[in-house]
């Protein structure tokens, strides 16, 4: 039984976040216009989707970089 109710509340999460997203969409667009409407309305979900790959390559990125200067500044102190 708990687990009927737990799905229960979870679909009505989904329906309600799916109403407000698509609600607060239409009052931003009748506001600011179009485009604006689609950056706010979609933007949050690129940004949980994307966001954390892209934060991870960041930092992987900057990780190399540091490396390479180490390995740079150690070529020069030792040759």
């Amino acid at each position: 039984m708990r687990d009927h109710d737990h799905d229960q509340d979870q679909l009505l999460a989904a329906a309600l976040a799916a109403l407000l997203l698509v609600g607060g969409t239409l009052i931003v667009r009748e506001l600011l216009g179009l485009w604006p409407a689609v950056a706010i309305g979609m933007g949050p979900i690129l940004a949980a989707y994307c966001g954390p790959p892209a934060a991870r390559r960041i930092v992987a990125a900057a990780e190399v970089r540091r490396f390479r200067r180490r390995l740079a500044h150690h070529d020069r102190t030792a040759g």
